[in-house]
């Protein structure tokens, strides 16, 4: 009894094993078979598709062709007497193809329409192709509509231009069926392979379906959601395959069948639609029944020949092994007895037998006792239960009752005697214990473990606080290959990386100063002294170079020397330090002036009055009148310079009062126009309702014929000198990218010429005192500097603009006067942060292209940065996303214009911005922006920028 029981058992094994094999066996034959014939399928009816759509695409070309060659005709254009013969000769040339031939004027009025000339004059605008033909006067495909003939038809226009004028449209009106009968009714795979054609909106253009053809599939698939999501792909021009659910063909009532279909966009146009080729998968697998019979035939075969093998050999191996068994068998248990017994007693580790039924204990150790503290008949009076804290009482009564046969390990909490609990770890298998069916548990006490494994995630989260939390850079690196073994957030904000890019770099991949050869010997160097400090530059993923200072010393890693650095970024702290100087020393040189000149007066003072005095006693014949005018001219003249040295440093005594700036600009217009000359034309744009200032009016003329003066000199050829005015009000963020201003209301004027321009370096000292470009003896480098010493004596602050050969442009601002200050929270207002998407900003000033870089991320673009045209349109050659180009006009190399016609060139969808510091136009005037172009004007208003750039993406 005993030998059949183990023999049915490992029979009963392998038969099922030879069952689940030849299962396989057929199951991955059949689907090998399935599959191939599914994929060839699939690619027969892609096959037929693309045919089908390539032969409506070369259709609908060839008329587009045809169409725009007569739209060209004046005739036509014109749609007069002649354009309607030419009309007429035309649809009967063709009328065997179209049904209606007609001419729309560019309101959506008919003009003409062969043969139904009762259209003439009916407005069609409302129509949805003639919407978009109006809105882009583009070639636009109709869907498919039905006439009032009773056909389904389709209309194509092709718009008429007469001189560059839009003049509506040539239209012809085709047979849909004619259309279908031609490419999709031939499609026929099968006995029910089938064809069917939806638009972009997903209206079902042709349908094997009855009644089908017209309506839209979401409305008529609503019981069938995977037909819908395949027809949502459709709608998206997507091309693929897919099976789905569906009524069979003619038969729309009936039972849903599945199908395979592939599908593929047929685009048209303004517009796409989607063919689907599709056949029952009923057919397909009917056709391999008969493989699958022979195949069914053959896995029986090999599963009857495998059930015998398996009968023999099990029979033979019981039969060998059953007495060999029981005689190890008797051997292993007696080992078994006296090896638990030994290692119950003397283990050190506190062990337990517990009954698996009742839970009652059976037996304990010595440990346990002296661990637990109770006696031995005070154990066996438990219950395994007993052991737990309340909270785990019931838990562990339904894990013991899961438990058989294999071992189990797990951490818990025991309760001693004296009520104390304490974390354990549990590890129990079955035995049995004198005749009981039993689990004997050994204990260990993890207490010491959980306080030790506490402590060092504390730490290590004490330590991530600190890395992560730190605003200054955390590098570890590996001496020998210079890669980043560890780093901190702070390190991937600095230079624009993610983590996982900054992760594959090196140093030398951020190290902008120092060659790789110079980067190893300051790491040796460092190694050898243990740690050392020094500053470089670091480049940032968009290349843009940043001060680093950087702290290191050498830290031993599981006696292994890394490089430990703190990078602390000076890039803003050296901008600064760079201001603060320029502003002392300015500030130096201006009370320099001051007291110069006020101690110079004096003594012209007294050289004019000792010469009127002289010219008054002396007859008027004298020789000597010659040389005293000499002397007082001389002397005015230098009075003059004092004075501009006195404004300069603003220790001149002015009288300010409320100032209309057009008022006193059209005072003056006079005294310019004398100033300037006949060859330069002086153009003045007031702004209305211009806010009062407070100034000394003879200041205001000082600042007006200084700029007028030195524009002058810039155009000896003549030009152009514009003067403007207008309100601006300058909030918290433009101020904190601008150094020298104030947030508030502000009169802004403008002084801009058309002459030679400035270079960098000029700039950079125009307004320092007696620099000159002029020669010796024409001017005394003043003019400028008491400009500036006015204007920021008047709380104001000015700005320059200038590129050589391109003119310059001087901006003054103002305080605005009076009780009319803006609204705090409203100057104070961040810039808005709404924006999405990637723009080029090209810009060959370093600063500006740093401070714009800044004011486009806040406001939630992502920037790409070119110092150059060339640089610029190697980018856009890349195939990168970007939404929009804001270039500088003017440029060293190529100008804005022309770098943007060059990118077009490559990606002709791509929006361009200029932006200049001259005004729009100047700009005009030398042809480099013109009308339609976007455009706008320097220094950059974040707000207005940030309006520019929505309403541009958004159109």
């Amino acid at each position: 009894m005993k030998r059949r029981t183990i023999q049915i058992p490992a029979l009963a094994l392998m038969v099922l094993i030879c069952t689940g094999l030849c299962a396989l066996v057929f199951l991955f034959a059949y689907q090998q078979a399935r599959e191939s014939a599914v994929s060839r399928l699939h690619d027969e009816q892609m096959i037929h598709a693309k045919q089908a759509a390539q032969g409506i695409q070369d259709y609908f070309s060839t008329w587009s062709g045809i169409l725009s060659s007569m739209a060209r005709m004046k005739e036509i254009a014109a749609a007069d007497a002649s354009g309607r013969q030419q009309m007429e000769f035309f649809y009967d040339a063709h009328k065997e193809q179209i049904r209606a031939f007609t001419r729309v004027d560019e309101n959506g009025i008919v003009l003409v329409s062969i043969p139904q000339r009762e259209m003439a004059g009916r407005n069609i605008a409302s129509q949805k192709h003639i919407q978009e033909l109006l809105r882009t006067h583009k070639p636009v495909v109709s869907d498919v509509f039905r006439a009032v003939q009773g056909y389904d038809a389709i209309a194509m226009h092709v718009p008429v231009y007469e001189g560059g004028r839009f003049r509506g449209s040539i239209a012809i009106v085709i047979n849909f069926q004619n259309l279908a009968k031609r490419y999709l009714d031939v499609i026929r795979i099968g006995k029910t392979g089938h064809a069917w054609v939806i638009s972009r909106d997903g209206t079902e253009l042709y349908s094997p379906v009855p009644g089908h053809s017209g309506q839209s599939i979401l409305s008529d698939g609503k019981g069938y959601p995977v037909l819908l999501a395949v027809a949502r792909q459709m709608m998206r021009g997507l091309s693929g395959t897919a099976t789905y659910t569906a009524p069979a063909e003619g038969d729309p009532h009936g039972a849903p069948a599945r199908q395979l279909a592939v599908f593929h966009p047929i685009p048209i146009g303004n517009t796409f639609w989607s063919i689907a080729v599709a056949s029952s998968e009923r057919e397909i697998l009917a056709s391999l029944a008969a493989y699958r019979n022979r195949l069914v035939l053959a896995v029986l075969i090999l599963l009857a020949g495998g059930v015998a093998v398996s009968i023999f050999v099990v029979r033979a191996m019981v039969i060998v092994k059953e007495e060999e068994a029981h005689r190890e068998a008797e051997e292993e248990l007696r080992a078994s007895e006296q090896r638990y017994r030994d290692l119950f007693e003397h283990n050190p580790a506190p062990m337990l037998v517990y009954e698996r039924g009742t839970l009652e204990m059976v037996a304990v150790n010595d440990a346990f006792l002296i661990a637990y503290g109770y006696t031995m008949d005070e154990v066996l009076s438990l219950h395994l239960t007993d052991l737990y804290p309340e909270g785990e009482k019931q838990k562990i009564a339904e894990v013991a009752a899961r438990l058989s046969g294999h071992t189990y390990v797990g951490e818990w909490h025991h309760r001693r005697k004296d009520g104390t609990v304490f974390p354990i770890v549990v590890t129990s298998h079955d035995i049995v214990y004198k005749g009981r069916t039993c689990r004997i548990a050994v204990v260990t006490d993890i207490t010491e473990r959980k306080k030790m494994e506490k402590a060092v995630e504390e730490e290590s989260q004490f330590n991530r606080i600190l890395l992560e939390q730190s605003p200054d850079g955390i590098v570890i690196i590996d001496p020998e290959t210079a890669r980043f073994i560890n780093f901190n957030g702070a390190v991937c904000r600095q230079l624009g990386y993610s983590r996982e890019e900054f992760a594959k770099l090196t140093v030398f991949d951020v190290e902008a100063r120092e060659t790789h050869e110079e980067t190893r010997r300051r790491i040796a160097e460092i190694l050898a002294n243990g740690r050392g400090s020094f500053e470089t530059l670091q480049r940032t993923r968009t290349g843009e170079l940043r001060n680093v200072e950087v702290n290191a010393q050498i830290v031993n890693v599981q006696d292994h020397p890394v490089y430990y650095c703190i990078w602390r970024d000076v890039t803003e702290h050296k901008k600064l330090e760079e201001q603060l100087r320029q502003s002392q020393k300015m500030e130096s040189v201006g009370r320099l002036a001051g007291g110069v000149a006020h101690d110079f007066n004096n003594m012209l003072g007294v050289i004019i009055g000792s010469a009127e005095l002289c010219r008054h006693r002396l007859p008027e014949e004298s020789p000597l009148h010659k040389y005293l005018e000499h002397i007082l001219k001389a002397a005015q003249r230098s009075s003059e310079i004092t004075k501009q040295l006195l404004a300069f440093s603003r220790k001149e005594i002015v009288s300010p009062k409320p100032v209309n700036l057009n008022s006193q600009i059209i005072d003056a217009e006079k005294m310019l126009c004398r100033l300037i000359g006949e060859d330069v034309r002086l153009n003045f744009k007031p702004a209305t309702s211009i806010w009062t200032v407070l100034i000394d009016p003879s200041q205001l003329d000082q600042i007006l014929m200084n700029l007028s003066a030195n524009s002058r000199d810039a155009m000896p050829d003549g030009g152009t000198l514009n003067i403007e005015t207008a309100n601006v009000r300058l909030d918290a963020d433009y101020c904190r990218h601008h150094s020298g201003c104030a947030p508030g209301d502000y009169v802004k004027l403008t002084v801009s010429d058309t002459g030679i321009g400035m270079d960098r370096e000029t700039r950079e000292h125009i307004f320092e005192p007696f620099f000159t470009t002029k020669g010796l003896g024409v001017g005394t480098g003043l003019g400028l500097a008491t400009v500036y010493g006015i204007v920021t004596q008047n709380d104001g602050f000015i700005n320059v603009y200038s590129e050589p050969g391109h003119g310059t442009v001087f901006t003054i601002y103002f305080p605005r006067l009076g009780d009319a200050e803006a609204d705090e929270e409203e100057i104070d207002a961040a810039i808005p942060s709404t924006g999405s998407g990637t723009v080029l900003l090209v810009e060959d000033e370093e600063m500006l292209l740093w401070t714009t870089t800044r004011m486009l991320e806040e406001m939630g673009y992502t920037v790409i940065q070119a110092q150059s045209p060339e640089v610029a349109i190697g980018i856009c050659g890349k195939g990168e996303r970007i939404d929009l180009v804001l270039t500088d006009v003017v440029m060293p190399g190529m100008n804005g214009r022309e770098m943007a016609e060059r990118i077009r060139a490559i990606r002709p969808e791509v929006k361009v911005l200029f932006m200049s510091g001259y005004t729009a136009d100047i700009v005009a005037q030398r042809g480099i922006v013109e009308e339609g172009m976007h455009y706008i004007s320097k220094p950059l208003d974040a707000r207005k920028l940030n309006e520019k750039i929505a309403q541009m993406l958004a159109s």
